[in-house]
């Protein structure tokens, strides 16, 4: 039988948390720090105390401009002082080689933990969505570039990186997602479905119970 075609999709299929074995799967995936050291996935949320909870961020490519402006607007409204307040870690994964980690810190000025899945496994067993998607006609409010400004600070981006590291980006197709965790389960997800589709912070903000 064919694989469901998207539009055949439930329109909140984004937001379908995945199933116990699917979660179990999805941990034994290694992730790589700007160093290129390996952790299991579940290192981020499993045997932590069961009020904690642990928000961790899919980022698209590590040149992806939208992406930026949504690190930088999580970096503003959720600073890590009212984290803390509200028991919650975030951390942020792209699917690009870790070298290119350190410039998309500095570029950010993120001050969470960052990782990088460079062989996407996470983002196939997660079901994050790979391929091109039209645009929303209104963007999010955390996107304070046009379209145009956007893939201008992308291709930048690229192209000052520097020979090493201009293809080691991650595929410009791969969509990401934001995902809750608490007590080693998924709570809450919004899988991206364009490439300027992050849940907005004020949705964050409001699904973590944190004071404006």
């Amino acid at each position: 039988m064919a694989a469901p075609k998207d539009s055949d999709k439930a329109p909140d299929a984004h937001r379908e948390l995945p199933s116990k074995e699917t979660v179990q799967k999805a941990g034994e995936h290694m992730i790589q720090d700007e160093t290129g050291n390996e952790i299991a996935f579940k290192t981020l949320y499993a045997d932590k105390p069961a009020d904690e909870r642990q928000l961790i961020v899919f980022v698209r490519h590590f040149f992806c401009g939208s992406c930026e402006l949504y690190t930088q607007a999580l970096a503003r409204d959720l600073p890590l002082d009212k984290l803390a307040a509200a028991k919650t870690t975030l951390t942020i994964i792209g699917c690009g080689e870790p070298v290119c980690i350190e410039d998309w810190r500095k570029r950010t000025g993120c001050p969470y933990k960052i990782y990088a899945d460079p062989k996407r496994q996470l983002y196939s067993t997660l079901d994050m969505l790979a391929g091109f998607k039209a645009m929303p006609d209104e963007m999010p409010e955390y996107h304070s570039k046009s379209l145009f400004g956007v893939i201008k600070t992308s291709t930048w981006n690229a192209l000052t990186s520097g020979p090493k590291k201009m293809l080691s980006g991650g595929p410009a197709y791969q969509q990401g997602g934001d995902w809750l965790f608490q007590n080693g389960e998924v709570k809450w997800v919004h899988r991206m479905r364009n490439s300027a589709d992050h849940a907005e912070t004020s949705e964050l903000k409001e699904v973590l119970g944190v004071v404006a």
